[in-house]
């Protein structure tokens, strides 16, 4: 197969209401592999009463680029001055390596950028992670609770589904359902390990059917979501005081040094390690058959989340439509990658099906229950 090993994915959250405005002062035109995923995020509240009602769920967009590796700085660059993510809450951007990147019809056009403004006081964090978690649809407020209460940025979670070989577990065969929440969360790697630990024990991720959780490698990012609502009287939020120290101190290796290391070690939980996620995008409806197969080559489940493909919008009757995509994520060996990417290509080329596009990435640590 003719991989491509020059891309990245590059990722936007923005608030709903201004993500239209942003995108379009940012993105002169958007590649073959654009996709818009609807989403919420989560702030909880520092007042009294945050232990009684939920926290607060803003409605959010995620885009997913695939984007050329020269092509990165100028996008982010970009986005980042349309959001004006100097500004708290305002959003995020951040890319990560792809391994391998396969099209199997047209890739499209590349990726151009708009000259927004002065780019060159921007600086992106390199020492952060992705923690994505697949949870139960009713564990997700509180799992994404947990991680905020340890120190990270509000999470994101879009809505999704769940198909595998464990969607009927047990002796007694008991469904599982198939709707899943998919949550997001980009820390600090000094935070990885404590956020890690308290969204798999909130979820109980390490039970039979309660979902699965790993981490992913952030090449650079810029993070300014929201994850708590003070006072109004209150001159900076928690979030804001720890990230002006990070600032004064030059990193966040202070934080670990501060951090209480008396109390008790974590559960001796079995971690899998350095495996792969392996994302396939296609159009809405013609993911069955690509997922079939790529179970039946030894994907153990699959997560699938819906959107629609940037730049394909058209004009019928005074509506604009846009294509609706779905994003098929695996996460599997290194060893197999090739051989369930070959099935999967198969089973789309049976349906005729060309406009289709997968992409690697890296995760070196991930958790679920085994038996």
């Amino acid at each position: 197969m003719d991989y491509l090993n020059n891309y990245s994915l590059v990722t936007v959250i923005l608030p709903k209401e201004s993500a239209a405005a942003t995108l379009e002062k940012a993105i002169e035109s958007y590649p073959g592999s654009a996709v818009m995923l609807s989403a919420r995020g989560s702030i909880s509240s520092d007042k009294w009463y945050s232990r009684v009602f939920p926290p607060v769920n803003p409605e959010q967009q995620v885009v997913e680029l695939l984007v050329e590796d020269d092509r990165i700085t100028d996008l982010m660059n970009s986005i980042t001055l349309a959001g004006h993510f100097n500004s708290s809450g305002s959003g995020a951007v951040f890319a990560t390596k792809c391994g391998k990147t396969l099209y199997l019809g047209d890739k499209g056009a590349s990726v151009t950028s708009k000259a927004v403004g002065i780019s060159d006081g921007i600086e992106y964090k390199s020492e952060t992670t992705t923690i994505y978690c697949i949870a139960q649809k009713d564990k997700s407020e509180a799992i994404a609770n947990v991680a905020m209460k340890e120190g990270s940025p509000g999470p994101t979670v879009v809505f999704g589904e769940g198909r595998g070989i464990r969607d009927r577990m047990g002796l007694l065969r008991i469904a599982i359902s198939p709707e899943k929440e998919l949550i997001r969360v980009v820390v600090n790697n000094y935070d990885v390990e404590p956020v890690f630990d308290a969204m798999v024990k909130e979820g109980k991720l390490d039970t039979p059917g309660m979902g699965f959780i790993y981490t992913m490698p952030v090449d650079k990012a810029y993070v300014s979501l929201a994850s708590i609502v003070g006072e109004k009287d209150q001159l900076a939020s928690n979030h804001q005081i720890i990230k002006a120290i990070d600032d004064i101190k030059g990193g966040t290796a202070w934080r670990t040094l501060s951090s209480d290391t008396s109390g008790e070690a974590g559960p001796d939980r079995k971690h899998l390690l350095d495996l792969v996620r392996l994302s396939c995008v296609t159009e809405r409806d013609k993911g069955d058959e690509i997922v079939d197969a790529a179970i039946a080559a030894g994907a153990p489940g699959a997560s699938i989340a819906y959107g629609t493909k940037l730049g394909s919008e058209e004009t019928k009757g005074g509506i604009n439509l846009s294509t609706e995509m779905e994003v098929i994520e695996l996460t599997v060996s290194p060893k197999a990658v090739d051989d369930i990417i070959g099935k999967m290509s198969e089973a789309a080329k049976a349906n005729d099906n060309d406009n289709v596009y997968f992409y690697t990435q890296s995760v070196p640590k991930a958790l679920t229950y085994l038996g």
